[in-house]
């Protein structure tokens, strides 16, 4: 029997790509899911690939109110995932400010918000998943906004480790995954450039949201990860 059936899981940025796939799998395992996201449209398909017994509202996870307001609607929980993220392909020497400070703003102050007001909501000692990437270990051009980004969601979740204990804090870092993020940072050329990017790892091709999906289960699930980066990349960060 799943260790998630019966619970609670409230998913920030839970409509598309990663974290709608972990919805979906949370479902199957038997938990009670709520998901947000910023676009009423596609909030509304992703309930109805979730079915009836799943709830969403919508959020801006770059303003606090409008997160506090999604966790005042989600009530208690048990989980939480924060999956926000935006990726700008810039070099260092070549960005502005207003660049890059969306993309840096966007997923470390989801995480921040999210977690520190999840956490009186959560009902024992339940978990905070972030998202991170492997940009923020491997160095990749065009990706160090990215990589900073990344590595401080991953210094926040260690000290929450112990500032929010009983509550166990970890980071799912994936490598590139077939999602409507990675099309965007892509572009037109996307095709090219995702099979150059299979091309260069062991098993020939790049991850699926699925597979990500079943490491953040693992993550809620066992009660002993606590204060760990969990890299799921294809071996990407050894080639």
């Amino acid at each position: 029997m799943s260790r998630l059936r019966g619970s609670r899981v409230v998913i920030v940025g839970g409509t598309s790509g990663i974290g709608l796939a972990t919805a979906l799998a949370a479902t199957e395992a038997g938990a009670a899911v709520v998901v947000g996201g910023r676009d009423p449209e596609r909030l509304g398909q992703a309930l109805e690939l979730l079915g009836p017994g799943a709830e969403g509202h919508v959020v801006d996870v770059g303003d606090e109110n409008s997160i506090e307001e999604f966790l005042d609607a989600a009530g208690t929980l048990d989980h939480l995932l924060v999956t926000p993220s935006r990726l700008v392909p810039v070099r260092v020497a070549e960005a502005t400010e207003a660049q890059v400070r969306p993309a840096l703003d966007l997923r470390f102050w989801a995480a921040f918000h999210a977690s520190r007001l999840a956490a009186p909501r959560m009902t024992g000692a339940g978990s905070i998943t972030f998202t991170s990437g492997i940009a923020g270990s491997r160095p990749i051009p065009d990706e160090a906004v990215a990589g900073a980004s990344c590595a401080a969601v991953e210094a926040l979740m260690r000290s929450l480790v112990t500032e929010l204990a009983p509550v166990r804090c970890n980071v799912l870092s994936p490598g590139y995954v077939d999602t409507p993020l990675l099309n965007g940072f892509l572009g037109a050329s996307r095709d090219e450039k995702v099979a150059a990017i299979a091309e260069s790892l062991p098993g020939k091709r790049i991850g699926k949201p699925a597979e990500i999906a079943d490491a953040a289960l693992f993550l809620m699930g066992n009660d002993y990860m606590n204060g760990h980066v969990l890299t799921i990349d294809g071996a990407h960060t050894l080639v």
